[in-house]
């Protein structure tokens, strides 16, 4: 589609970003409410002059967005089923010791349960059914509830959690309860090869490709509460419209009540490290990836991959933003200040 004038500016930042070697790929969707603004695909899906040509439907490994998309909308609808509520303990669904029994499902939701950030279950141990177990003997670096620190344990636990309150793995339930309801068609686990971004590279000199990244979710066999999900960008920006529209769907029908995400949307660790909502991070208030624009009330996440989502919940502004800055290797730091500039010129974009 022809570049909104308006744009050029947030077009030049991602293909010199490209020429830089921030990425190899990248993918760019930004829209107000229903309404798309701009779109545009970037680059080659790996690092051969050959690779194919990135598109519109490109996949990309989101990472961390996997824990707000699959395992944070999973604990928003049983929350309105009447299957758990946020004061809920981690000790009344699974045999947590003492000092985890009383961890909440609000503080796994906002990584303020007191995890320690670097646990990497496939050095300790070589069963991937052991993966809890290995999490619940890890001691805790802070009381739950007192301090805010970002890590993946406490959502590979809410996974597995949801996967025994529901009695289904959670590549099935993220599909069933998420990625069709919102018509999300190429999203999910394990993607079959095909157009799919590269990753980093293998010892073998091999980039990974449609295998996922982080290396926790695939000692889980690319399943797992912290990562996993691979989509495009046209799959995100429904989701993000979902949340603009406060659970409506374009049918009228609803997702999920406006209350919900309300009280997902709100920050609910002041005064800590980061902003965080119910599975939502809050980059305001830590100056964040959105860069210096965007309202305090955005939400979104990053995904280690180079992936981010964003929303402004009080103008219906969204951008998704999938790129493969790990590719080849992850010493690759650009994307940083990529993603701030990004904003502040979509921002100023959208609004002019």
């Amino acid at each position: 589609m022809p570049i909104n004038p308006g744009f050029i500016r947030v077009d030049q930042v991602v293909t010199r970003a490209l020429e830089e070697g921030a990425f190899t790929s990248a993918c760019l969707l930004v829209g107000r409410n229903e309404k798309v603004l701009f779109r545009r695909a970037y680059g080659r899906l790996g690092i051969e002059e050959d690779s194919p040509v990135t598109n519109e439907q490109t996949l990309y490994d989101l990472a961390s967005i996997t824990k707000p998309l699959a395992v944070g909308m999973l604990t928003l609808r049983a929350l309105e089923e009447g299957r758990l509520c946020l004061w809920d303990k981690l000790g009344s669904f699974i045999d947590a010791p003492r000092d985890k029994c009383d961890i909440s499902i609000e503080q796994l939701l906002t990584h303020t349960a007191g995890f320690p950030t670097g646990i990497h279950l496939w050095q300790q141990t070589r069963d991937p059914a052991d993966a809890a177990d290995v999490i619940l003997r890890t001691p805790l670096i802070a009381p739950p509830g007192l301090r805010e620190l970002y890590c993946c344990a406490g959502f590979i636990l809410l996974g597995q959690l949801l996967e025994c309150l529901y009695g289904e793995p959670l590549d099935h339930l993220a599909a069933r309860e998420v990625f069709r309801p919102l018509r999300m068609q190429h999203t999910g686990f394990n993607p079959m090869d095909g157009n799919i971004a590269c990753t980093e590279m293998e010892d073998d000199g091999r980039c990974l490709q449609g295998v996922v990244h982080d290396e926790n979710a695939r000692f889980l066999g690319g399943v797992s509460g912290n990562a996993g999900v691979f989509s495009t960008m046209d799959d995100l920006a429904l989701f993000l419209q979902m949340l603009a529209a406060r659970g409506e769907l374009p049918d009228g029908s609803r997702y999920l009540c406006r209350a919900t995400l309300d009280a997902a949307m709100l920050n609910r660790t002041p005064g800590m490290a980061q902003g965080r909502g119910l599975g939502f991070y809050l980059p305001w208030y830590d100056s964040g990836y959105t860069g210096d624009l965007f309202p305090k009330e955005t939400i979104g996440h990053t995904g280690f991959t180079g992936t981010s989502i964003t929303l402004d919940p009080t103008s219906g502004l969204y951008v998704v933003f999938l790129t493969n800055r790990v590719c080849p290797s992850r010493e690759s730091l650009g994307i940083y200040r990529v993603r701030r500039l990004l904003h502040n010129a979509v921002y100023a974009a959208a609004n002019s």
